[in-house]
């Protein structure tokens, strides 16, 4: 297990435990995070079951559009990052 997360993982915990998730799927990718971090699997998990929660879950229709807002943010900086990666200059 490692100490340093990178940010998006950070965040990506933050996100689920805040959101009308049931325990445990919450605890089970808390601790998967913990041990493997970030990956696209993980991600399209927690996007499927985001998409799942009922309207009602939410104060208002903004509130979901915002939820969504900071999850595609949090999933783009993943991707980025990982991009940045493999990319070499050629110089």
């Amino acid at each position: 297990m490692t100490t340093q997360f990178p940010k998006e993982t950070q965040q990506l915990v933050k996100f689920i435990e805040k959101q009308a998730f049931a325990d445990e799927d919450k605890k089970r990718w808390s601790e998967y995070l913990n041990e493997n971090g970030l990956d696209q699997e993980i991600l399209e998990e927690v996007h499927k079951k985001f998409l799942q929660i009922p309207q009602e879950s939410f104060a208002n229709d903004w509130q979901r559009a915002q939820n969504n807002m900071e999850f595609t943010k949090i999933q783009k900086q993943w991707l980025l990052d990982q991009a940045s990666r493999n990319f070499k200059r050629s110089r």
